[in-house]
């Protein structure tokens, strides 16, 4: 089958994570291409992750904001690929030119990575009527990632949706080298991670706040950060609460490394689909901490293979917080063990069967 996935770029994040890993599962038995909008930078973290196997197209777009001739640029690149199916990941505005002209000759499949509203309200407000008809009309298939991502496409658009959980390929990570060990004061020390790009769905602001006040009450915790400052207005609030127990490491490409060797995962968010950090952090037994959003509550049990705020306040996560901080040693080891039972759910080996059996139900 000739596949063609579609993103803007491969820079670090969730959903380049998820794309990398997909193009480069299906590539073991079929001719796929993915094409990013944006010229490829040197520090995009998955585009030095594709497989050989992944034929690559770039649009070379290199500055910010809205353009039209992306739009044209598309359209040619499907017209002319021959593809039987082209996968498209959010930014619908770049897509609707090709998808209103080329959908009887080409499947359209469209993976909604958030929650439908927001989604379309943050990416596709000037194009919204073009394109709740193109799913009306079923000249696209619209995919899922949880059951509250397929709830809320459902009552955005009124329409069915399938649903396929995220996913992620397995990892092998260097169990003799300890990134953090410069950052325990001690052997006690409980060392938490947040990757995640400074934005306000990550809920940041309330992370370091809940940080600061169990660092008061004298608890041996560290807090690092790890993730691009995409919203200076975020970051400014959350600058001033940075010392040497709550720590900004910037923009890394070895995340999963990292989770490997911290005691816990963060994710406060105020809104999530199915965040691929998480699904990275259980690979790898890292205990997860996180807010009832989106499809996490989906996929942790709380106090059985991580921990669930009641909501997204800064009270509801101080206390999920302290909930790990009083565990045992036992119970964090059984914890680790039950999280990486849970990933086998997530595996992108299955995931992408699941995709290519939507692609062959509509070729």
């Amino acid at each position: 089958m000739k596949i063609l996935h579609i993103h803007p770029s491969m820079g670090g994040g969730g959903i380049e994570a998820m794309i990398c890993a997909l193009v480069n599962e299906m590539s073991k038995s079929n001719d796929v291409t993915l094409c990013t909008i944006y010229s490829p930078k040197k520090n995009d973290v998955f585009e030095q992750k594709l497989s050989a196997s992944v034929h690559r197209i770039s649009l070379g777009k290199n500055k910010e904001g809205f353009s039209v001739k992306e739009i044209f640029k598309i359209y040619n690149v499907i017209r002319n690929g021959n593809y039987d199916v082209v996968h498209i990941h959010g930014f619908f505005y770049y897509y609707a030119l090709a998808v209103y002209l080329l959908h009887k000759r080409v499947k359209f499949v469209y993976t909604i990575h958030s929650d439908a509203y927001r989604e379309s309200a943050i990416w596709d407000r000037r194009f919204m009527l073009l394109k709740k008809q193109a799913f009306k009309r079923r000249y696209v298939h619209p995919i899922t990632i949880s059951k509250e991502s397929k709830r809320s496409f459902t009552m955005f658009y009124g329409l069915d949706s399938t649903l396929i959980y995220n996913g992620i390929s397995e990892y092998v990570y260097d169990t003799n080298v300890d990134r953090l060990k410069d950052y325990r004061f001690t052997e006690k020390t409980r060392i938490f991670l947040h990757p995640g790009r400074i934005t306000e769905a990550k809920n940041q602001v309330v992370l370091v706040k809940s940080f600061n006040r169990l660092i008061k009450d004298g608890y041996d915790v560290v807090l690092l950060i790890a993730g691009q400052k995409q919203d200076m207005q975020i970051w400014t609030e959350i600058e001033p609460y940075l010392n040497d127990r709550i720590i900004y490491l910037g923009e890394r490409n070895d995340v999963r490394n990292l989770l490997s060797e911290a005691d816990a995962f963060c994710l406060p968010s105020i809104w999530e689909g199915m965040p691929v950090t998480l699904l990275e952090a259980l690979s790898v037994g890292c205990i997860p901490i996180c807010s009832p959003v989106g499809g996490i509550p989906e996929v942790i049990n709380n106090g059985e293979n991580g921990f669930l705020s009641s909501d997204s306040s800064e009270e509801a996560y101080y206390k999920a917080l302290k909930s790990f901080v009083f565990c045992t040693d036992i119970e964090i080891k059984d914890m680790k063990q039950n999280c990486l039972k849970t990933f086998d759910n997530f595996r992108i080996s299955e995931v992408a069967k699941k995709y290519i059996e939507v692609y062959k139900s509509k070729v």
